[in-house]
């Protein structure tokens, strides 16, 4: 009688179950043969793994091809190594359904997805197989395309190892997680690929394949991961006045992107503080190195940035904008006040081949950014002769600006270039309450004619060791430091 139970329960269970915590998906009807449609069969290993207190969804050996799947708590969804997750190729595979939760659109939906969830507890996605979320059929999509991971509202969450490739939009997007872990990933999903050509030189338009974005999380951890994205590579998002992104790090990662590296903000709603960035290599990127920016009314304060070299930066190598866009992202809140930004620290930075719009930190009357530190900071702009091209419209010309035509823009969406190529080469300050310069190593070109620095309405600005080939406001060009 005992032999005919166990054989049994291996009839049931092959590979899978409460003995071994693991559940195979071709126990549940995968092909992984790239051609059949395996959502209900890895949808059905997810939900008995959950029924059964958790455990491993395991996808080896094989493609598998697959609409929108939903994981649910204490489920690890684990890709080995070779094998391959397929996002369908048909919109229809990735519905909208209702959520419990606000989406970004302020609507109870859900957002189009590869792996969604909402409300769950200890998920997990790992192995060191792909995720290939077929972004180069699905382009033509109308929007939303789908994302190849999105999470809301969900607890101790781990993305572990994974490739996550060829994206139709945002790679992931974590929105009002806590405790979240991102490490060790590898993303590939860059649509245009040479950053010596017109951004969107190969797919016009281009796919808003932001690497990865945290939308109101906290307690969160990326390491460790390789960031090549067509779009922003690692950005922080508020879109809720009452939630914000805190307690953040962010360390040993590299990044090269079709627009901006790291940055904060632009969608600035809630606060963003207590977030540390070191030991990253930013290259071969066309928007802002490091981009910190509250628009919407956020308070943004204590962050630090440190160790991080640049290379090929066709932006600005360092961005801080403080302004009054005043976007309103939930119907139920009302427009805020210009938010705050201070105790700002930015140190180690060294870069190379920095494009010569000028870095800017600027806020505007009555908005004034406080408390920002630039510690030992080394930079070397690019001595090109041809004139600077709009971004995105390769046509326009960049206004070359003077120290007294820079425009205020207090409502304009917050980009590096966003004023035209500044009247320093170096650094641009204005509408600045207590900034300090310290150690400060800037070289450029023999054509260069604007000065390292300018300053305008600064109040309490300290200057050390700052150290420059270029020239003092208002000093004749043969007088070179």
């Amino acid at each position: 009688m005992n032999k005919i139970i166990c054989i049994a329960l291996i009839w049931l269970f092959p590979l899978t179950g409460m003995a071994t915590g693991i559940w195979d998906v071709y126990s549940f009807g995968a092909k992984g043969d790239g051609k059949t449609l395996d959502t209900h069969a890895i949808q059905q290993a997810i939900d008995e793994c959950h029924r059964r207190g958790g455990g491993k969804v395991y996808l080896h050996n094989g493609t598998f091809l697959s609409g929108t799947i939903v994981l649910r708590s204490y489920v690890t969804l684990y890709v080995e190594s070779g094998a391959v997750l397929l996002g369908s190729d048909s919109p229809a595979d990735y519905p909208v359904v209702s959520s419990r939760y606000l989406s970004v659109s302020g609507e109870y939906l859900t957002d189009p997805a590869l792996i969604y969830a909402e409300g769950a507890e200890s998920i997990v996605i790992a192995g060191s197989g792909t995720i290939d979320g077929r972004g180069d059929d699905l382009h033509t999509m109308e929007m939303p395309r789908p994302h190849i991971v999105h999470f809301r509202n969900c607890n101790n969450v781990k993305i572990r190892h994974i490739r996550l490739y060829n994206a139709a939009f945002w790679v992931q997007k974590y929105q009002a997680c806590n405790d979240l872990l991102i490490e060790g990933i590898t993303v590939e999903t860059r649509e245009n690929k040479d950053i010596e050509q017109a951004r969107f030189a190969d797919v016009p338009g281009g796919r808003n394949t932001d690497g990865c974005n945290i939308v109101d999380c906290r307690r969160v951890r990326i390491a460790n991961c390789n960031i090549d994205s067509g779009d922003d590579g690692i950005v922080f998002k508020s879109f809720s006045q009452k939630e914000g992104c805190s307690d953040i790090t962010v360390t040993n990662c590299i990044i090269t992107t079709n627009a901006s590296g790291i940055k904060i903000g632009t969608e600035s709603s809630g606060k963003f503080n207590d977030i540390t960035i070191n030991n990253c290599v930013i290259y071969d990127t066309r928007g802002a190195a490091i981009g910190f920016m509250t628009v919407d009314g956020a308070a943004m304060e204590r962050i630090l940035v440190s160790d991080i070299t640049l290379r090929n930066i066709k932006g600005t190598a360092i961005f801080l904008r403080l302004a009054n866009r005043g976007t309103v992202y939930r119907a139920e809140e009302g427009v805020q006040p210009p938010g705050s930004m201070k105790d700002i620290l930015i140190h180690n930075i060294y870069g190379t081949e920095i494009e010569r719009y000028g870095c800017s930190i600027t806020g505007i009357p009555g908005a004034l950014p406080e408390n920002i530190v630039l510690d030992n900071i080394n930079l070397s702009f690019t001595e090109r002769e041809t004139p600077l091209l709009f971004e995105g419209y390769e046509g326009r010309i960049v206004q070359q600006l003077d120290k007294d035509s820079v425009p205020e823009l207090e409502t304009v969406y917050p980009r590096g270039e966003m004023f035209g190529k500044l009247p320093a080469y170096g650094f641009y300050v204005r509408h600045v309450d207590g900034i300090t310069f310290n150690n400060i190593r800037l070289t450029c070109g023999r054509q260069e004619k604007r000065p390292a620095l300018i300053t305008d309405d600064v109040k309490r600005l300290f200057v050390n060791g700052f150290r420059s080939n270029g020239r003092e406001v208002g000093e004749p060009e043969e007088n070179k430091r």
